[in-house]
């Protein structure tokens, strides 16, 4: 009876190893398998963060000819108000020496005065 006990205790912790030892592979298959689904994604990120870094570069790339094109265009704009302040005083010049002349003229051939 005894040796029938322990015969029936082992087989029953026979079966209770095997079925731990089934439980042990699923889980470890399920964690493999989770596994390689985290690298798959991590190498995603990868490749999204990289395609995002190249848009960044092209992007800053774009920005400092942007930036470039409108200094340009600001020094450009600097010397157009430049020459138009040059332009502007030369006018006023020519209209108070016309104006002299013509006070002049008027003078000396005794026309009527005229005031600017």
């Amino acid at each position: 009876m005894t040796k029938r006990l322990t015969i029936n205790d082992t087989w029953t912790m026979a079966k209770s190893a095997l079925k731990a030892c089934q439980e042990h592979n699923e889980t470890i298959n399920k964690m493999a398998t989770m596994q390689s689904d985290l690298w798959k994604e991590i190498g995603l990120k990868q490749d999204r963060i990289k395609e995002l870094q190249e848009t960044i570069q092209d992007k800053d790339f774009e920005l400092e000819d942007l930036n470039q094109h409108y200094t340009e265009q600001l020094r450009y704009l600097a010397e157009i108000e430049r020459e138009n302040k040059k332009l502007y005083e030369d006018r006023l010049k020519f209209k108070t020496a016309e104006a002299t002349i013509e006070k002049k003229l008027n003078k000396q051939f005794n026309l009527e005065s005229v005031d600017n």
